[in-house]
């Protein structure tokens, strides 16, 4: 009976063994460094290799876009493919290995988001002449919205889409008296919790420079300082008519550049000294009353008057007087600027109707002394200005006015109006009015 007893226990210790032997013989082993695999936002696949005794099993908590593949390779024998990350947050799966016997093993997947994108393609606009309007390509892959000043507003069609996209957008007309205004458009993404840096452009919008016909728009066979002249630059639209005028003696304001006209001294004559001239279209010496009276009718142009330098400051005092009083009856004086070499007649139309414009023509006078003397504007030849580059960014900072003279090349209309003169005089007015206003 004993050995009975012993003999069963041994049959017992053996059967043990065995059992405890088998179970250490299932093994199961996986060679990814820290059980974690990484993957970018586009998604992929990675295979690693998994050992086991035993046939082993996979499965994945997330397996809408994390999914695992067993080959029968004897490496890499599990792929884990990963779909695109369409989302801006990171995401994590456990993909979990199993094997009957063995204890299971966990492979953790970390997926990073897309990387919210928000760029523009320039940082700067500026806005002269030309339709009023201007266009930004922007890249995004996230819904963007615009903060924008009330004088810019987005064109029809700017919806967010995914990638590049061109967005338009128009600008309102500057308001008489500005020169120019600058503002920015500010791109951020529309939900503020994304993460992404805004895109910041700013907008410059400058006065279009309005345009002075020369003695009229007589180019190319029209009599300068001629009723004629100022007609067809009425026609044209333009700003302003520039004439030139004397004073008779017996006290009629007419038009002509030089002093002299047919070898008569205008302000040494009367009128009817100069009933007999005829300009090469066959009419008289104009009238100061005579342009008023052709201006009444319309209101988009207006009469440049340059008063002449006479021979004696009486006789600019008198041709001053003369000038405002015509004007003031004709009412429209809201339809004359006024200029002149001579600081006399200057300060005397200052003087006697200061609500009128008036600017200086001989270039001699700093921006800063023209302020004082209470003048609008400086009325600069191109030589002066070129000469004295810095002259119209002080004037626009004081307040002044600042028109050149006279501009008649395609090279120099870009060079004043790329410095922002508010006026352009010019023999060609129709040649600078297709620079800036192209159809």
């Amino acid at each position: 009976m004993k050995k009975l007893f012993v003999s069963f226990l041994f049959l017992n210790l053996l059967f043990a063994c065995k059992d405890s032997a088998s179970e250490n013989d299932v093994f199961l082993e996986i060679d990814v460094s820290s059980r974690t695999l990484n993957f970018k936002a586009e998604g992929g696949s990675q295979s690693v290799t998994v050992s086991s005794s035993e046939n082993f099993y996979v499965s994945s908590d997330h397996p809408d876009w994390c999914k695992p593949t067993i080959s029968s390779y004897i490496t890499d024998n599990l792929k884990i493919s990963v779909s695109k990350n369409e989302t801006f947050e990171n995401r994590v799966a456990i993909v979990t290995v199993s094997a009957d016997g063995a204890e299971n093993l966990n492979i953790t997947i970390n997926q990073a988001g897309i990387q919210p994108v928000l760029t523009v393609d320039k940082n700067s606009v500026s806005v002269q002449f030309g339709k009023p309007e201007f266009t930004l390509d922007i890249t995004a892959n996230i819904p963007i919205a615009f903060d924008l000043p009330g004088w810019i507003t987005g064109k029809e069609g700017n919806t967010w889409q995914n990638g590049k996209k061109t967005y338009a957008f128009s600008i309102s007309p500057l308001p008489d008296g500005l020169s120019y205004r600058e503002g920015s458009i500010l791109i951020k993404a529309e939900d503020p919790s994304i993460d992404v840096k805004s895109a910041s452009v700013s907008v410059t919008q400058k006065a279009i420079p309005k345009i002075i016909a020369h003695r009229g728009y007589w180019v190319p066979n029209y009599p300068h300082n001629s009723l004629a002249s100022l007609q067809r630059a009425i026609d044209l639209g333009v700003y302003g008519s520039e004439l030139d005028v004397y004073i008779t003696t017996d006290g009629v304001v007419v038009l002509n550049h030089d002093a002299t006209i047919n070898g008569i001294n205008i302000e040494q004559s009367s009128y009817a000294d100069l009933a007999g001239v005829r300009l090469s279209n066959g009419e008289p010496i104009p009238t100061l009353q005579a342009c008023i009276d052709l201006i009444k009718n319309q209101s988009i142009t207006k009469l440049i008057i340059e008063i002449k330098a006479h021979s004696t400051t009486v006789n600019e005092n008198r041709a001053a007087a003369a000038v405002l009083e015509l004007v003031n009856n004709g009412g429209v004086a809201d339809l004359v600027d006024y200029i002149s070499f001579s600081q006399n007649i200057c300060k005397e139309l200052i003087k006697n109707n200061p609500q009128n414009r008036v600017a200086y023509l001989n270039g001699n006078l700093t921006p800063e002394s023209l302020k004082l003397d209470n003048y609008w504007g400086l009325d600069y030849s191109i030589t002066t200005l070129k000469a004295n580059t810095g002259w119209v960014k002080i004037a626009k900072e004081i307040g002044l006015t600042t028109n050149v003279w006279t501009v008649n090349t395609t090279a120099d209309f870009d060079y004043f109006i790329s410095m922002g003169v508010d006026f352009i005089t010019t023999d060609y007015p129709q040649n600078l009015k297709a620079i800036l206003f192209p159809e």
